[in-house]
């Protein structure tokens, strides 16, 4: 049982996974958000929110992208873009997130923002942030993150999800040259 309430937090993770939450229950779960402290049960609370498709609590799981926590960041951002497909009202919070952001200091906020981006930029042009990921691409914080980078630009070349995947298979470094030489060519076109 949760620790904030009466919820069982681990079977509602269970039951929102297969879409099986009652209105009632998020309602509850809303609440229990709302009073449970970061780090708490925050994180699995937001995530049943988020996977529940209950987009009437926006409001609320956007508010995590300001908490300063980046585990519950991460997730709201998450939840907004690539469950809820809400991107285009969150585009601000993503370049900002593409950014250096003082709290986010390993980084876990960007490497979803990261990926976020590359599917805007799949049907959106922003040359600012696609500049932003052959940057990050080049030299962000670790391989990882680089990684993440230049499958978000892959994403955003419009290259199917299972190239991207596979990321250049075996020849890796030849498909990073591709990739950002692609990635460098429409950012020219678009400056234009």
């Amino acid at each position: 049982m949760s620790r904030v309430t009466d919820l069982d937090v681990d079977d509602l993770v269970d039951r929102a996974k297969q879409g099986r939450v009652s209105d009632r229950e998020l309602t509850e779960v809303a609440a229990a958000l709302r009073a449970c402290e970061a780090g708490s049960e925050a994180y699995s609370l937001l995530y049943v929110l988020g996977r529940s498709e209950a987009t009437g609590y926006e409001e609320l799981v956007a508010g995590f992208l300001r908490s300063g926590d980046p585990e519950l960041a991460r997730l709201a951002l998450q939840v907004l873009c690539t469950f809820w497909g809400l991107t285009e009202s969150y585009v601000d919070e993503v370049r900002r997130f593409l950014g250096d952001v003082d709290w986010d200091a390993d980084g876990w906020v960007r490497q979803i923002a990261i990926s976020v981006a590359g599917a805007h930029l799949r049907a959106h042009t922003d040359t600012g942030m696609l500049a932003r990921l052959l940057e990050l691409a080049a030299t962000g914080n670790g391989a990882v993150e680089r990684r993440i980078a230049l499958e978000a630009l892959s994403t955003a070349l419009g290259d199917p999800v299972a190239e991207t995947l596979t990321a250049g298979g075996d020849d890796r470094a030849a498909w990073t040259a591709r990739v950002r030489a692609r990635a460098e060519d429409r950012l020219a076109a678009e400056q234009r």
